[in-house]
């Protein structure tokens, strides 16, 4: 089960993806907790809660990234589709910040969704596909 926020190789169907997401969330609240929580009466908490942060954030990606690039290999796709599915968005969303052009960002909010409802929804190649088998 671990190797499902570790490796980017392998298949995730949309329930395995949507359940897998529900848990690493949990997950990351409760490492979280874990690690800020001693910071309330600490000195140097501030410290502290960056260094939580920089690492609860490093662990959120890296397990986002793993679970999106193997429901892109249960569609048939390449993990690099995620660099566009993610950095399309971003970018309109920031030169709308930046521009103060309202549209840009509203735009990259739409893309945003969906590429979320795609890969929350859309059915994967069934049986094998260049990527593994799927039953």
């Amino acid at each position: 089960m671990l190797e499902a926020f570790i490796f980017l190789s392998g298949r995730l169907g949309r329930l395995a993806y949507f359940g897998y997401s529900i848990l690493f969330a949990l997950v990351l609240g409760l490492i979280a907790a874990i690690l800020i929580l001693p910071t309330r009466n600490s000195p140097n908490g501030g410290t502290v809660l960056i260094v939580a942060v920089i690492i609860i954030s490093v662990i959120a990606i890296w397990g986002g990234i793993a679970l999106s690039v193997k429901r892109l290999h249960d569609l048939d796709m390449s993990g690099w589709h995620y660099v566009w599915m993610i950095l399309a968005p971003g970018m309109l969303q920031g030169f709308g910040k930046v521009f103060e052009i309202p549209m840009l960002s509203i735009v990259g909010g739409l893309i945003s969704l969906g590429v979320w409802i795609y890969l929350q929804f859309w059915p994967g190649t069934p049986g094998s596909n260049r990527f593994g088998y799927q039953p």
